[in-house]
């Protein structure tokens, strides 16, 4: 998913069967509205009345590869309670089984990021049954949007579940709690891991493989999530997907006296340029950028490493040679070339502003007077409405799960208000790469695939790689895989890419379960 916190998801769809989808209504009555006289209670002591309605249940057929794969479809809440079993909120999710039901097929988790969004962008744009239709390139088209049949779905190998936390999609808070109570590491992750544990228990699959999937800062969720797991003694995942993961903010944010993310952002930039000028496939790039990465954490890292303007003296033509920046500009900032310079002048001649989510993307400057980029993200910004409403349309007409609730796809005041766990006597960037670790010597058989878009400037690919060669050895365990592809922090946005994915994922998923192949 987009990550509402680095810049800061109702069409008719073609038919999943041939056939209306059946429709059954789940008779739990925790999902009716409680009595309306506890909306009278005073300020400060008054719990919220259950705002969504009931379960939903769908059935449907998923044709792929040339086979019909039946599935059934549910929208509904899981709803984590107090110590005296009322209510603390409500958890939308939108699951997929395939028939016949098998209580021990494998089970994903699914979370987008931010934090602060919900979990459309992964379920209609890479795993589920549909996704929005988009260009070769991977704009999304319209307005209106279009689901077609995703061809690369996971569902063939896999049982789907969409989780939407607290404050995004049409999750909220419930009783006394208030969404704010949700929004930090630890609390987060708490109730996903509770989420898991209460669904699992629930459907009757706890004796069913459990994987995570995440992108963003879904990926940070995903590693939070594992430990609590773990920890709680619930259960332990088989593996994790990370796609375009936020694993340590330090890389990412960057402080004003460290080298390294100007030479972890590097290779992206060249990324950038290179699909200007034609080089797009995923093997192309990587063949492209093999010395574009090793300058980065060599000459350059070394030459920034020796002052401001010493480095900018022995750096700069090169940098403007792999940026396509002019020189002029890389020299002024001492061949320090940050994200905003970069979007704002790589295609200034040409009056387009380029997307942070996608280098490789770009919008018509509505401010080109302006020294930085101002004005809306030509891929986050411009698509949110066509997300939602894709979403929206698809869960009231395909899945027949009805409710007048606002739907909200991405809450910035989500990623303004999170708690990072840093104070004053904690201090620094949040990370989870000892998650990861921890994670991986509690269950040595755990599998983790962390997929990358060359192209993606809000977490740039090389920084996965240079995190996990950080990691001392494990031994025993099963060694982190990474993957990279074309297109950027939204890579399944291309049908290239997405299938590319799916494969990878496909194969991790065989070697997490004993099998010798994918």
């Amino acid at each position: 998913m987009p990550s509402a916190g680095f810049a800061d998801e109702t069409y008719q769809g073609d038919a999943a069967s041939d056939e209306a989808p059946k429709t059954e209504t789940s008779n739990n009555t925790e999902s009716g509205a409680e009595d309306s006289k506890s909306a009278e209670k005073s300020e400060g002591t008054a719990e919220k009345p259950l705002r969504l309605p009931p379960d939903v249940t769908t059935h449907h057929v998923l044709k792929q590869d040339g086979q019909d794969i039946p599935y059934t479809a549910i929208a509904g809440t899981i709803k984590p309670h107090d110590t005296s079993g009322k209510p603390v909120a409500e958890i939308f999710y939108t699951a997929y089984t395939a028939q016949a039901a098998d209580p021990d097929r494998p089970i994903t988790f699914v979370f987008n990021g931010g934090p602060g969004a919900a979990s459309t962008y992964l379920h209609l744009g890479a795993m589920g049954p549909k996704v929005v239709a988009t260009t070769e390139e991977g704009a999304l088209t319209g307005p209106p949007p279009r689901l077609i049949p995703n061809d690369a779905s996971w569902l063939d190998f896999t049982d789907l579940v969409f989780v939407d936390p607290v404050g995004t999609g049409y999750s909220g808070a419930a009783g006394t709690k208030s969404d704010k109570d949700f929004w930090g590491v630890d609390q987060d992750a708490e109730s996903l891991a509770e989420f898991v544990r209460l669904y699992l228990t629930q459907t009757g699959r706890m004796g069913a493989p459990v994987f995570l999937a995440g992108e963003s800062y879904g990926g940070f969720r995903v590693a939070v999530v594992t430990r609590k797991l773990q920890r709680k003694g619930s259960v332990s995942p088989s593996g994790l997907v990370l796609i375009s993961p936020a694993l340590e903010f330090s890389m990412l944010r960057g402080e004003d006296y460290d080298p390294l993310p100007w030479a972890l952002q590097l290779p992206s930039y060249t990324a950038v340029k290179l699909e200007s000028e034609g080089t797009t496939t995923r093997e192309a790039l990587a063949s492209a950028l093999k010395d574009v990465e090793r300058y980065a954490m060599t000459d350059y890292l070394v030459a920034l490493a020796a002052g401001l303007q010493k480095g900018g003296e022995a750096a700069s033509a090169k940098v403007a040679e792999l940026t396509g920046l002019p020189l002029e500009k890389v020299q002024r900032h001492f061949a320090r070339v940050p994200q905003s310079l970069f979007v704002k002048e790589f295609d200034r001649s040409g009056g387009q502003v380029l997307s942070l989510y996608d280098g490789s993307v770009g919008g018509p400057d509505p401010h080109p007077s302006s020294a930085w980029p101002r004005g809306p993200d030509p891929v986050l910004d411009a698509t949110v409405p066509l997300w939602s409403s894709a979403f929206v349309r698809y869960v009231s007409e395909d899945l027949q799960y009805k409710t007048d609730e606002s739907f909200n796809l991405l809450n910035r005041k989500v990623s303004k208000s999170w708690d990072f766990g840093t104070s004053p006597t904690k201090q620094g960037y949040a990370g989870v790469l000892d998650d990861i670790q921890d994670a991986r010597a509690a269950n040595r058989k755990l599998e983790v695939l962390i997929a990358s878009g060359y192209t993606d400037l809000i977490t740039p690919y090389s920084v996965p790689a240079y995190l996990v060669a950080q990691l001392p050895p494990l031994k025993g365990a099963n060694p982190i895989e990474l993957r990279n592809y074309a297109g950027g922090h939204m890579l399944y946005l291309r049908a290239s890419s997405r299938q590319d994915l799916k494969q990878d994922a496909k194969a991790m998923y065989a070697r997490a379960l004993g099998d010798n192949g994918s």
